[in-house]
């Protein structure tokens, strides 16, 4: 079904398994159709490290920086959809960052605290997945590039080297980042985030009218045929599932099932 209806996202590594999207497909055997805008999909990493959607420097594998970083983690997979990226980056900043990043939206891991996210900390990793944290320090930009698996680390230096030249000189004319968010990246130790973006599940349904009868391509009813919950489409519509209303899905599902 992804292949069929997300092929843009069948780079991107599947991170539950099991949802096999039978009701969707029992719908569409009975002569529904799958929305049009099948496109609101969850694709994050939240496991690797923490402050995800700080505006620190981004770069892919190939060690280039390749967006604007004050853009939303969640919008991360648009970048990564080639067989090469697979939905891999990097998040790189340094040791005084608690001082350099006091004003960043949101709030930051003091360094203590972000050892729970370091497979090479030797200590209890609490309320993480072991072998999903991928957070990592190290003396130098090529040692960090190591650890981190960039694959160019000539390339990852002189992105680092201009990031720096832009924020001291308070402009960033690659892609645009306000001079409040962008900090020098100069000081050892230096931390970097593997961020691996994984594709946990599409937020699309079948289409349903306002009784949640389900309806066929032409639009029709199919008698005797409803949906709803996670079932039922034409809900979501932006590139994600918006993470901004806590509990959003559950009370979609609880509002339609009284319903029906």
């Amino acid at each position: 079904m992804k292949n069929y209806y997300l092929p843009d996202a069948v780079n991107l590594e599947n991170k539950r398994t099991g949802r096999t999207g039978d009701g969707h497909k029992m719908v569409v055997w009975a002569g529904g159709k799958i929305e049009n805008m099948a496109h609101t999909k969850m694709c994050h990493d939240m496991d690797s490290g923490p402050m995800w959607d700080m505006p620190f420097l981004r770069v892919k594998l190939n060690g280039r920086r390749f967006c604007n970083e004050t853009l939303e983690m969640s919008v991360m997979c648009n970048y990564l959809l080639s067989k090469e990226d697979s939905g891999h980056y990097a998040q790189i900043f340094d040791s005084a960052y608690m001082e350099k990043a006091k004003d960043f939206p949101g709030a930051l891991t003091k360094p203590e605290d972000l050892k729970n996210f370091m497979p090479e900390e030797e200590i209890e990793h609490k309320g993480v997945m072991p072998q999903l944290i991928a957070t990592f320090k190290a003396d130098t930009l090529e040692e960090l590039a190591d650890k981190l698996e960039i694959n160019n680390k000539e390339a990852f230096i002189e992105s680092v080297k201009q990031y720096n030249a832009m924020a001291e000189a308070g402009k960033d004319t690659a892609f645009g980042v306000p001079a409040k968010y962008m900090t020098t990246i100069d000081k050892s130790p230096y931390y970097g985030i593997h961020k691996h973006i994984r594709f946990t599940h599409a937020d699309s349904g079948v289409e349903v009218n306002g009784k949640l009868q389900c309806l066929t391509p032409e639009g029709k009813v199919i008698p005797g045929l409803y949906a709803a919950g996670n079932v039922a489409g034409d809900f979501y519509g932006a590139n994600d599932y918006p993470l901004t209303i806590g509990g959003l899905n559950l009370g979609y599902n609880y509002t339609e099932g009284y319903f029906l």
